[in-house]
C-alpha cells in the first residue's frame, strides 16, 4: 500500500493516527513513553529524547538512568519524571552487592562473557529490575540506548530490559548504545516485530556485519531488516530509509546541514510518541478516535508511516531552526521549532 506513495500522501497518512484531544480524555491516553539511558558522562540524550517525545504530544515521558546521572537530568526540567534505579559497575555502591576486584575484573572481560557473570545477574535480578517491572507494565512505547554508554553491569540491565520489554509486548526503539548491544547479541531483538532500530551509517555497519549483510549493497536496509526476522530499520543519513522486511518508505525533505549532538535522540523520541499513536490506530480505540480519517493501514503499514512522519517532524524543525541560527544551532533550537514543526507536517490533525 505505501510503496509509491508521495509525501503528501504519507503524511496524509500519518494525520490519521493523530488523536484528537477531548475534554473526556485522561492524563496518559495519548501517550506514556520511557527513556532508558544516561549515565555519568551522557546526560543530555536521554533528556533530548524524553522532552522530544513530550513536546510532540505524549503526556508523561520518564527517564530511568544511572543514579550519578539523575540529579543532572532532573536538573533539565521539572516536566520530566527521573528514576534513578540503574547502576554502573563503578559506582561504589555497587560493592554492597559484590567485593570491589568483581566489578575491576569485569571491565577486562569481553562483554558476552561479562553479562554472564554472577554478581553481574544478581544485582539485576535482585535490585533493579524489581524496582522497573511496573514501569514496563504501565508505559506504551520505551526508548532505549541513548546516552547508556558501554559499562557491562549498564549493558547487562539493557539486555534484561528488553527482555522485558518483549514479553510485555512492547514498543521499543534502540538507539545508540543499545544498537552497539544488538551487534553483539542479535538475538536480542531477532523476530521482534515492535522493535525499531535507528542506525547511523556507523552503526548500520556494525549490525550489518553482525548479520552477513553487505552494508554498502542495494537493499542493505531491507536486507538487514529481514536478517533480523522483521524489525523496523529506520536508516539515518541524507535521507531517512525506513524499511520492514521488503516495505520501504523513504524522506529526502529537507533538514538541517548541521550535525550537532542529540538531533539523533530527539528523533528516537519523536518517533516513540507517534508509535504510541499508531498503536491506538491499530487497536480502533474509540476513545482516541483520530482526528484525520484516511485509508484504513495495517499495522505493519501504520508503524512505518508513524516513523515516516516522525522523521519529518524533526527534519522541518531543523531546518527551522539552522534557517534562525545558521551554524550556531544547537539541538535545543531544533526542540524549540517541534511545536511548530508538528503543525506545519500534520496540520489541523495536531
Amino acid at each position: 500500500m505505501l510503496s509509491g506513495k508521495s509525501h503528501k500522501e504519507l503524511l496524509q497518512l500519518a494525520r490519521g493516527l493523530v488523536p484528537q484531544l477531548k475534554a473526556s480524555m485522561h492524563k496518559g491516553q495519548a501517550g506514556k513513553i520511557g527513556v532508558f539511558g544516561g549515565c555519568e558522562d551522557y546526560t543530555g540524550a536521554p533528556f533530548f529524547a524524553a522532552h522530544a517525545a513530550a513536546i510532540v504530544g505524549a503526556d508523561l515521558s520518564h527517564v530511568v538512568c544511572e543514579r550519578l546521572a539523575a540529579p543532572i537530568i532532573k536538573g533539565y526540567s521539572p516536566d520530566l519524571m527521573v528514576h534513578p534505579y540503574l547502576y554502573a559497575s563503578d559506582n561504589v555502591e555497587v560493592e554492597r552487592f559484590a567485593p570491589r576486584e568483581v566489578w575491576k575484573n569485569l571491565a577486562r572481560q569481553p562483554l558476552e562473557e561479562g553479562l554472564e557473570v554472577g554478581a553481574v545477574k544478581k544485582v539485576v535480578e535482585e535490585h533493579i529490575l524489581p524496582k522497573l517491572a511496573g514501569l514496563v507494565e504501565r508505559l506504551d512505547v520505551f526508548v532505549v540506548g541513548p546516552g547508556f554508554g558501554r559499562d557491562p553491569l549498564m549493558l547487562a540491565t539493557l539486555a534484561r530490559v528488553v527482555e522485558e520489554i518483549k514479553v510485555a509486548d512492547k514498543t521499543v526503539v534502540l538507539d545508540a548504545d543499545a544498537l552497539f548491544l544488538v551487534s553483539k547479541r542479535p538475538s536480542l531483538v531477532s523476530g521482534y516485530k515492535k522493535a525499531v532500530l535507528t542506525p547511523n551509517v556507523v552503526e548500520f555497519a556494525r549490525l550489518c556485519e553482525a548479520v552477513g549483510v553487505d552494508s554498502s549493497s542495494d537493499g542493505a536496509a531491507c536486507a538487514l531488516s529481514q536478517a533480523l526476522g522483521g524489525v523496523i530499520v529506520v536508516r539515518k543519513g541524507g535521507a531517512e530509509e525506513i524499511v520492514r522486511g521488503d516495505k520501504r518508505v523513504v524522506n529526502d525533505m529537507d533538514g538541517s546541514p548541521r550535525r550537532v549532538g542529540g538531533q539523533g535522540d530527539s528523533l528516537a523520541g519523536t518517533m516513540a510518541t507517534m508509535l504510541v499513536w499508531a498503536g491506538h490506530y491499530d487497536r480502533g480505540d474509540l476513545s482516541l478516535e483520530p482526528g484525520v480519517r484516511g485509508q484504513h493501514m495495517g499495522a505493519d503499514e501504520s508503524a512505518l508511516v508513524a516513523c515516516f512522519a516522525a522523521s519529518a517532524v524533526v527534519r522541518v524543525a531543523s531546518a527551522r531552526a539552522f534557517a534562525k541560527h545558521g551554524r550556531a544551532m544547537q539541538t535545543s533550537d531544533v526542540h524549540a521549532c517541534l511545536g511548530e514543526a508538528c503543525h506545519e507536517v500534520l496540520g489541523d490533525a495536531w
